[in-house]
């Protein structure tokens, strides 16, 4: 789903919430500039597009030993919602993960499943040729309970391809799976109580990308079932309860997500125009039940038709018309955990219709509303915020220059995961408020990481993923990077396991070949992020609070940063320049209930602004600190 704007920012500080009754009383920071709704406009992509568009040779990325390099592609666009599930944690480092690959810009004909293996954390060799015998494209991994693993993508006929490789096997079966009609954009989920059932969704062709209607819709998610590892297909292109030409048009592509744990089974279908629904399965998709995750007011709108803003629901959070109703921006994922409970996750934004002599609809990208967490044992339109764009400085404005325009939420691409002890991850996408690209003037997009302990009712303050205290002298190319389409593996064990695409360049070479001008500068990265890390409940505080100072100020030669702690634990400081970038990171210690001192040398910084940033425990202040010699 891609949708072309114009940039406008409201800017509202999230903090977890019910939004049952939609957003009352949240904390706000201060509006950028007025709220606006700007133009939207959708265009599908299935890959087998012609594309024009030229590119330099770059040089590849330099191999971290933290931020792990799975492989490179040219072809970008790694996904038109959500990216689903592309990597498999097997335990003690030892990974798997698939992506889009293409290696040729020129027309992309070797697009397909990229694959790599990770042993003891350590990545092979990147990818040089896709798994398929054929071009495909938009890839999705599972692995079944006896080790073997099984991809899906599809084909420019309207086919999915399934292929499937044995443990310790070097060979992938490949087998087309049957359907009722031309389907595009697999996602794939394996379980049973053998482990060898295979559940996957897919959307049919919309007729604007050369498809037929589908029982009166055009462009509707249908599941598909094999009880013996894909070999025969039991239930072939059946719709969903409640998903029918009464109440809905289509569904949203790739506005869809899958899982499987056992016998039960949980599918999340979101849509900008229509209701966000939650399905769980405990017979391993014979029946199915179904939760509203949020309930859209308008069935089978089309538009440009018009709606009366009087029947809208009352919703204190509205950006700025009575015209604007609350919706997801087509990003989701959902997971099952071992007690049988689904978890959703979804991107959230605002759309408008209120102009119908115009040639589309309207939506809020710069909304900082976050991610919504939704389960199965919620009731019908209920749920949380979990992650959202963070104030980095705390100066109570998010101070961004420009959005990338993927034509996404602010805060967009959740990717969910459990472990053992039933907390819950997700990692997204928002905007950093201090890493800026110096050619587009659009602050880069990273991933952020949530984590709750008590079932999605609160949630821990969104922590960056590309720390760097963990990735070392990697961290270096953080306030460089755009990375989103993240996906996480389903199962923590001491780690969130996450794979992602970064680039250089925010934006796509595919779809923005004037901005992103560079087709090679793509990589498909893994982090590990400690799962304690995740789960500690960081708090950003005044600086007041810490009485965390600095002196001199301005400084010429050495700061000296003092603050207070009140018990013991750990500390430590890094100086941001203006540009993000991490100038100065003193060592972790242990702080002493009371106060301490932080000496740091800046004589040879430049003259200018930095930001001093505190880590105490689970809470961080931040001041503004000026060198001038």
């Amino acid at each position: 789903m891609k949708r072309n704007f114009l940039l406008t920012f409201l800017f509202v500080l999230s903090c977890g919430m019910v939004f049952a009754q939609r957003f009352s009383n949240l904390p706000k920071a201060q509006l950028a500039q007025p709220a606006k709704a700007v133009p939207a406009v959708k265009t599908n992509f299935t890959g087998f597009e012609a594309h024009d568009g030229q590119w330099a040779e770059s040089v590849p990325p330099a191999a971290g030993s933290v931020l792990g390099i799975v492989g490179n592609t040219v072809y970008d666009l790694q996904s038109n919602g959500g990216s689903g599930h592309r990597l498999h944690n097997y335990g003690n480092g030892n990974l798997s993960g698939v992506f889009t690959i293409s290696l040729n810009s020129s027309g992309y004909p070797d697009r397909g499943t990229g694959y790599n293996t990770a042993t003891g954390g350590v990545w092979g060799a990147a990818p040089a040729a896709r798994i398929e015998n054929a071009r495909t494209g938009f890839t999705n991994l599972s692995v079944g309970s006896d080790g073997t693993e099984y991809t899906t993508s599809h084909l420019g006929a309207g086919k999915i391809r399934l292929s499937r490789r044995a443990a310790g096997s070097s060979t992938w079966d490949q087998i087309d799976i049957p359907s009722p009609t031309t389907v595009l954009w697999s996602r794939l989920a394996v379980g049973g109580a053998d482990g060898k059932t295979v559940h996957m969704i897919t959307s049919t062709m919309p007729t604007g990308n050369g498809g037929t209607a589908f029982q009166g819709m055009d462009g509707v998610v249908i599941y598909h079932r094999s009880q013996d590892g894909g070999n025969t297909w039991d239930i072939q292109g059946a719709l969903l309860p409640g998903i029918d030409s009464t109440t809905f048009l289509g569904t949203e592509v790739e506005g869809y997500a899958i899982d499987a744990n056992g016998n039960n089974v949980a599918i999340a279908v979101v849509n900008t125009w229509n209701d966000c629904l939650l399905y769980t399965s405990s017979d391993n998709g014979t029946t199915w039940e179904k939760k509203v995750a949020n309930d859209f007011p308008l069935d089978r709108y089309v538009v440009n038709t018009g709606y009366d803003p009087a029947t809208l629901p009352v919703d204190p959070g509205q950006p700025s018309s009575i015209y604007d109703i609350f919706t997801t921006d087509g990003t989701v994922d959902v997971i099952m955990d071992d007690q049988g409970i689904a978890h959703m996750f979804y991107g959230a934004t605002y759309v408008n219709d209120s102009i119908i002599d115009d040639t589309g609809w309207s939506f809020y990208p710069g909304t900082n509303i976050g991610i919504v967490y939704f389960n199965s044992l919620m009731d019908d339109n209920s749920g949380f915020i979990s992650g959202y764009c963070p104030d980095v400085d705390s100066d109570g404005v998010l101070s961004v220059t420009d959005i990338s325009n993927y034509g996404l939420g602010l805060s967009t691409h959740p990717a969910g995961a459990a472990d053992a002890n039933g907390n819950i991850y997700v990692v997204y996408s928002t905007v950093h408020e201090l890493y800026v690209d110096a050619n587009s003037n659009y602050n880069f997009r990273q991933p952020w990481i949530c984590a709750s302990a008590d079932a999605g009712q609160t949630w821990t303050a969104p922590q960056a993923l590309l720390n760097p205290l963990l990735l070392d002298s990697d961290s270096t190319e953080v306030p460089f990077l755009e990375c989103i389409f993240n996906s996480a593996a389903r199962f923590v064990d001491d780690k969130v396991h996450v794979l992602f695409q970064a680039d250089y360049s925010p934006l796509t070479f595919l779809n923005s070949p004037d901005t992103d001008t560079e087709a090679g500068d793509n990589s498909i990265r893994y982090v590990g992020y400690p799962a304690n890390w995740a789960l500690t409940n960081t708090v950003n505080v005044p600086a007041e609070t810490m009485k965390f100072t600095a002196v001199p100020n301005p400084a010429s030669d050495r700061i000296v940063l003092q603050f207070n702690s009140d018990r013991t634990q750990e500390s430590w400081v890094t100086l941001y320049d203006m540009q993000g970038r991490a100038v100065r990171t003193t060592a972790p210690v242990t702080a002493s209930a009371g106060e301490g001192v932080v000496n740091m040398n800046v004589a040879d910084l430049a003259d200018g602004m930095y930001i001093a940033r505190l880590n105490l425990g689970n809470q961080f202040a931040t001041r503004k600190v000026v060198v001038k010699h």
